[in-house]
């Protein structure tokens, strides 16, 4: 009896005490009575930051609402993040200006917009169309030795095409570097070759001429295949006392300008050192300048001993007293320098205004390749045929790196048929030859008309007698149509 009373009260306290698990369970998850946990009084909450007060750094002025610029009123210096008012005053309103740039193409102009984020203020500056700068040729129909071939001009810019042109196969491209064989000129596949072509005037006055546009347009119109630079040493050129080392490195540069140019023509270019003494006398003599001529030839060929389209005439026109003797001593203290950079084809002038082979005949320069004499003639003179064809019997080779129709001062009036006569033995010997010139001056050798600056106009309207007669005649000679 006792012992089943035991086990009921030992039951009964097993139920109690699951009961009492339970509840404390349900307490700590929130559920069952609201009596708190027990709070361990040893235990320590973490702090609370409080948050920091706003200190005002970044600030601008804002102007009242309603203030017109170029107006006077009340601007408040305000906090950026806050809004808070730091001070306020009475100013001017400026304008809040901000820029809108067009850059302008090849045949569209550009501008620069100034706009105001405050008011309807504008103002634009235009830019002019940059026009056609970087173009290259491209070949319709390629020329051959007897026939010419068609090209066309794009724009690496915009891709525009224009100014189809003929052309002959008379260019660097075709014949490469030229040579000089017993009394021939010769191209790099060893074929007798013809320069032709045209000579600028001195330089400090031929500065419009010394441009890509007028060459092309030169180019294209004439049909010459060479382009002689005449760099002055007087009367205002190179070597001039009035000329400053400034205006020495501008003509400098405008030579290589302009040889930049004929490489990217296709043409050849001689590089004339274009003494004559028109100011001086002695200045006639080619010693007069040697130690500057020496000091060009060596900087210039060594700037351009890559360029295979490059002739150097070192002397123009020896005058005066000046005797062969003299030239042949100032060419074997040029050459040399030359020869250190080049095997470039040399023109080498003579006394009495390039016009004296009978001295060289008798005394020529010995040890040097690729050596050519100067002739100079007008045809309207006392000049006579006979003094190429001896030369060239004598085995000189010449080359006439000037000549014209008229008197030998560049004026008065032309005779072509004793030019045509002179043509005739340029021809038959296989001798390239250089009319003078390219320039807008009153005498009958400039050939385009005097006074004018429509400098790539090479029309008829725009040449003298002597620019028409050459044009056709040079564009006859390489099988080119005529206008």
């Amino acid at each position: 009896m006792i012992k089943k009373m035991m086990k009921k009260i030992f039951i009964l306290l097993v139920v109690l005490g699951v009961l009492f698990v339970g509840s404390c369970k349900k307490n700590e998850n929130g559920n069952g009575n609201d009596n708190p946990p027990v709070v361990d009084p040893d235990k320590k909450e973490p702090d609370v930051e409080p948050e920091p007060e706003h200190v005002c750094v970044d600030f601008v002025w804002v102007f009242e609402e309603g203030t017109k610029c170029n107006t006077v009123g009340e601007r408040y210096y305000k906090c950026v993040e806050c809004g808070k008012i730091a001070f306020t005053e009475r100013a001017r309103r400026e304008h809040d200006l901000y820029y809108v740039v067009v850059e302008p193409t090849c045949e569209e102009d550009g501008s620069t917009t100034t706009l105001c984020h405050n008011c309807d203020y504008s103002y634009t500056v235009k830019e002019a169309a940059t026009g056609h700068q970087h173009c290259h040729y491209v070949i319709d129909l390629e020329a051959t030795a007897t026939e010419t071939g068609r090209r066309h001009k794009e724009c690496d810019d915009c891709g525009a095409t224009f100014q189809s042109v003929d052309y002959a196969a008379n260019g660097f491209s075709e014949h490469g570097k030229l040579s000089v064989e017993g009394t021939n000129l010769i191209d790099e596949h060893g074929e007798k070759f013809q320069l032709v072509g045209i000579s600028t005037h001195g330089i400090q006055w031929a500065i419009p001429y010394y441009d890509y546009d007028v060459i092309d347009e030169l180019h294209n119109t004439f049909g010459i295949n060479v382009l002689r630079l005449a760099l002055y040493t007087a009367e205002g050129g190179y070597c001039d006392p009035s000329t400053t080392e400034t205006k020495r490195k501008f003509f400098y540069d405008l030579v290589c300008k302009a040889v930049d140019i004929c490489t990217s023509l296709d043409m050849y270019v001689i590089v004339d050192w274009h003494m004559l003494g028109a100011d001086d006398p002695s200045q006639g003599n080619p010693l007069y300048y040697k130690d500057e001529a020496i000091e060009f030839f060596s900087k210039f060929t060594e700037q351009y001993k890559d360029r295979e389209n490059i002739l150097y005439e070192i002397m123009n026109e020896p005058c005066g007293s000046t005797t062969w003797a003299q030239c042949k001593y100032y060419a074997e203290l040029v050459i040399p320098e030359i020869r250190k950079n080049t095997d470039a084809v040399v023109l080498v002038g003579n006394p009495k205004w390039s016009a004296d082979l009978v001295s060289v005949e008798r005394n020529p320069l010995v040890g040097f390749s690729n050596i050519m004499y100067t002739y100079h003639f007008y045809a309207n003179g006392s000049f006579n045929v006979s003094a190429i064809t001896r030369a060239v019997k004598a085995g000189l080779p010449v080359f006439v790196s000037e000549h014209g129709g008229m008197v030998s001062d560049g004026d008065g009036e032309l005779d072509l048929n004793s030019t045509l006569a002179w043509y005739r033995v340029l021809e038959e010997n296989n001798i390239s030859y250089v009319a003078w010139n390219l320039s807008n001056t009153k005498g009958s050798a400039s050939m385009m008309k005097h006074g004018s600056t429509d400098y790539t106009n090479f029309k008829d309207s725009n040449l003298k007698e002597w620019g028409i007669w050459y044009k056709n005649w040079v564009r006859k000679k390489f099988g080119l149509p005529l206008d």
